[in-house]
């Protein structure tokens, strides 16, 4: 029974992951989202913003989308968050980003490759 249940539930995130990304490539999310800060990241089109020595910090134009973004992701994998892995789960997300803008990553490349990371290294 146990076994069924990881099942169904690793089916239902890889079921949200595909429907993330197909709302990604269709362009359908947010313009205007409020702005993620939390769990040492931080993403903003503020460059004033306050921040702390341990926290990833992406500024950006597409501080919105990105947030959204972020916030999906959250949906997603909150089974697999507590209050100490979080830590790692959202500046690696921040280290993601920065590394595709990098790489000069459009958007939706960026926001692309995100998914997939996470998918890959949080399982789904």
């Amino acid at each position: 029974m146990k076994l069924a249940i990881i099942f169904k539930t690793q089916n239902m995130k890889g079921s949200r992951i595909e429907l993330l990304k197909q709302t990604i490539n269709s362009g359908q999310f947010p313009a205007d989202y409020p702005h993620f800060g939390g769990a040492n990241l931080i993403i903003t089109n503020d460059e004033n913003r306050h921040y702390n020595e341990m926290d990833t910090v992406i500024y950006t134009a597409h501080a919105s989308a990105l947030s959204w973004l972020v916030i999906e992701l959250k949906k997603i994998f909150d089974s697999n968050l507590n209050f100490q892995n979080k830590y790692d789960f959202y500046p690696y997300i921040g280290i993601l980003i920065q590394s595709s803008v990098k790489h000069n990553d459009d958007l939706f490349e960026t926001m692309l490759f995100v998914v997939e990371k996470i998918e890959e290294d949080w399982g789904a």
